[in-house]
């Protein structure tokens, strides 16, 4: 009867403690079944993760099987990809590589173990200063990047499914077999074979002590260019293939790069292959800025 009395003496308080242990009960419960349900979540997570991933490593190792025949044009893809040019292209594999994802494109190249190559508009935009500065302080010749280097960005936008047959002729004067004649008569020119290229002058151009000729006697490349290719009066195709060709050359003697981890450039076919490339070499050679030492 004590207990009892106790009990009915007592009721409120006990009601109370009831009360909270219900709670306590409740918020342990909650706070189980939210953590069994997180786990069982993160689980689900960390599934379809993983299937998204494997179903991207399948789609880009379909995608290298399926344009087998031109694995070695993906950079020039990638660039594409990276400059944000939303349009048809006439490589069919660029037109594929655009429409696959970012992550679709990311496990491609590691896939191709191709690197990442740094190229953007805005950047492109900028080498072309720095190269012009360059042109101008070492004399190569009159200015052909002029408006904004429309005849490099006509390439791509006018003639980009243009065939190019021979990316780099050997079609110039070879200074180091040029015979120099009639010096004691007072009247001297020179002969040459013509059977170098444009890279070869300019570099010649550049380092006259080296082959032992004075400078002030050759022509600037570029007005030499212009000269042996009848730029002035040629075809605008014409011209926009030896202004890309010009910048290459320009960028490897200018600052002696090399760009064979980009891409190998005797595989180029078009004028758009071509302008990718470009591109590429531009703003690998300058991306240290203006101040980049040879």
């Amino acid at each position: 009867m004590e207990i009892y009395g106790w009990i009915i003496e007592h009721t409120d308080i006990l009601g109370l403690i009831i009360d909270f242990l219900s709670l306590l009960a409740t918020i342990f419960l909650t706070i189980a079944i939210y953590l069994l349900e997180r786990h069982h979540e993160k689980e689900r997570e960390k599934a379809e993760e993983k299937a998204q991933k494997s179903a991207v490593i399948e789609s880009a190792k379909n995608f290298l099987i399926n344009n087998d025949n031109e694995i070695e044009y993906i950079p020039l893809a990638e660039i594409a990809a990276k400059l944000k040019i939303r349009r048809k292209h006439c490589r069919h594999l660029i037109n594929r590589y655009l429409r696959c994802s970012e992550q679709q494109q990311q496990e491609i190249l590691c896939q191709a173990n191709i690197p990442d190559i740094q190229v953007s508009m805005d950047s492109v935009q900028t080498a072309l200063k720095y190269l012009q500065a360059d042109l101008n302080k070492y004399k190569f010749g009159r200015n052909i990047l002029y408006d904004e280097a429309k005849y490099l960005h006509r390439a791509f936008e006018r003639w980009s499914e243009v065939a190019v047959d021979d990316v780099n002729p050997y079609i110039f004067e070879d200074l180091l077999k040029s015979e120099w004649h009639g010096e004691q008569s007072g009247v001297s020119w020179r002969s040459s074979n013509c059977s170098t290229t444009l890279s070869s002058y300019m570099w010649d151009y550049l380092h006259p002590t080296e082959i032992n000729i004075d400078r002030n006697r050759i022509k600037p490349p570029i007005d030499m260019v212009f000269q042996k290719c009848n730029l002035g009066y040629c075809e605008e195709s014409t011209m926009t293939f030896w202004t890309m060709r010009i910048i290459i050359d320009a960028c490897h003697t200018i600052k002696n790069e090399q760009y064979e981890d980009i891409f190998d450039e005797y595989l180029i076919q078009t004028q758009e292959d071509m302008y990718y490339y470009t591109l590429a070499v531009l703003c690998k050679t300058y991306a240290a800025g203006g101040d980049k030492q040879k």
